[in-house]
């Protein structure tokens, strides 16, 4: 396949991942779409384009359950299990969620009658609400029901980052703010708690971590799916709405480059699309180097 042939259908691959994505929010499945008349919370999101009227209701006003929780205490009946190597994880949601809260927050001080004016100390305050940390703290070697229900946790907070990620840096007018613009985050805002205590149980349901070898697969494939929900929500000018809630998918098979100039693919990841040719999955290249462990890319846009 010549090389921009190739780059034409994973555009047009990505296109229809995303149509699936708007379907499954339909159905209840993906990503979750509340139609509003007159205000626009953080991540509800009309079927048509939506005119804001009033203030943006808040991600931190959304209810939510005490996120800080810790898991229960050693005791005499205490059994070890994957919870255990979780803690970190478990506390870097709480203290990522209370920071999107004061963002949005911010955010919504931003808006005026008829203008938005978002000063520094409101950037600053989105840019320290990124779930960086979230990201590092899911171990690898987690068992196949577990993993996908912790970075379901972690889209969800993608998500709503990625809803405040088009903050404009100067004062425009209301009608010029883009639509999609922190309308992608009241769905993964409204689900956390639920979606937390979910994998908490699977979590305590579950033997304790075992870390895999730092060269094995296991240890790309977890940065491959941090990879993919990234790009799903905050690449190719995506503002968030991509929620993990399907198992993502990895298929290792190398492909030749297209042209001497591009490197090789290892692999593709994500759900199968029918388009002119059937594809499953985005390209993603994964290699392993002894000093620097895993470095991976997820070849989309």
């Amino acid at each position: 396949m010549r090389a921009g042939t190739r780059i034409g259908v994973w555009c047009r691959f990505l296109v229809a991942l995303m149509l699936v994505l708007a379907t499954n929010s339909c159905s209840g499945s993906g990503v979750v779409t509340s139609p509003t008349s007159a205000t626009i919370g953080i991540g509800s999101t009309s079927a048509a384009t939506p005119t804001i009227t009033g203030p943006i209701t808040s991600v931190g006003t959304e209810p939510s359950g005490d996120l800080s929780t810790a898991t229960p205490p050693p005791s005499a009946t205490w059994a070890a299990s994957a919870a255990d190597g979780l803690v970190p994880f478990f506390a870097a949601v709480a203290e990522t969620d209370r920071l999107l809260r004061a963002a949005a927050d911010a955010v919504n001080a931003s808006f005026g009658a008829d203008t938005i004016t978002v000063s520094q100390a409101t950037i600053d305050a989105v840019e320290r609400s990124a779930p960086t940390a979230v990201a590092t703290a899911i171990p690898a070697g987690l068992q196949p029901a577990v993993e996908p229900a912790v970075l379901l946790v972690y889209s969800d907070l993608v998500s709503r980052y990625a809803a405040l990620s088009c903050l404009p840096r100067r004062t425009i007018p209301r009608s010029e703010l883009n639509p999609g613009c922190f309308t992608q985050g009241h769905a993964a805002a409204i689900r956390l708690t639920a979606d937390v205590d979910k994998a908490r149980t699977l979590a305590a349901a579950s033997p304790p971590v075992v870390a895999p070898a730092a060269d094995s697969r296991a240890v790309a494939e977890l940065l491959l799916r941090i990879a993919f929900i990234d790009k799903a929500n905050l690449g190719c000018a995506n503002t968030g709405g991509f929620l993990a809630i399907d198992a993502i998918r990895i298929d290792w098979n190398a492909e030749p480059p297209p042209a001497p100039d591009i490197p090789p693919t290892e692999g593709h990841i994500g759900p199968c699309a029918v388009l002119a040719v059937d594809v499953c999955g985005i390209p993603f290249r994964a290699t392993y180097n002894t000093g620097t462990g895993w470095t991976v890319s997820v070849e989309a846009c």
